[in-house]
């Protein structure tokens, strides 16, 4: 779980670092590594503004190559903690507005974190360098291979191969 404890802030603006490891925000230990998030806190009486910056290394397989490599992925989110009259009815939740009680020692952004770096991560993932290697577009025996091997054709077939060359 990644918290952040409140029960020092007074009103201002407050800053904290976190370094979850990947387990603490709900990721795959071996896709995400190194989680870095900076918290800037605007905190009022009975609300708390938070802006979050989340940054991490993500092992992506490349779409084109299909080799594994390193990414840096880095998301931006706000989100406001206060009174539960602020949240909405049952059915207007919004995820921009959470409750935070008169008695809560510190806030939850373990989802937050976890979705953020989620949205990072590319739709099409292509390593650096993939765009400029040589891929294969053919596979197969080359035409010439093919037309030598005609003479090959199981006898069985022969009825098939009239109907083929009659149709042409």
């Amino acid at each position: 779980m990644v918290t952040i404890d409140i029960t020092d802030f007074q009103s201002g603006v407050h800053d904290v670092e976190l370094h979850p490891d990947a387990e603490d925000a709900d990721l795959d230990p071996s896709t995400f590594r190194d989680l870095h998030v900076e918290a800037e806190l605007h905190c009022r009486r009975d609300r708390i503004l938070a802006h979050l910056n989340v940054a991490a290394t993500a092992t992506l397989t490349c779409d084109r190559t299909l080799n594994p490599y390193d990414e840096s992925l880095e998301g931006t989110y706000s989100v406001l903690f206060g009174p539960a009259s602020m949240v909405g009815r049952e059915g207007d939740r919004f995820d921009e507005v959470r409750a935070l009680d008169p008695t809560d020692r510190e806030i939850d952004v373990t989802d937050i974190v976890r979705d953020t770096l989620l949205l990072a991560v590319p739709q099409r993932t292509i390593a650096p360098g993939a765009e400029d290697e040589d891929l294969t577009t053919t596979f197969g025996e080359p035409d010439d291979a093919e037309a030598g091997s005609q003479d090959d054709i199981d006898p069985r077939w022969s009825k098939l191969k009239e109907l083929k060359n009659g149709s042409d």
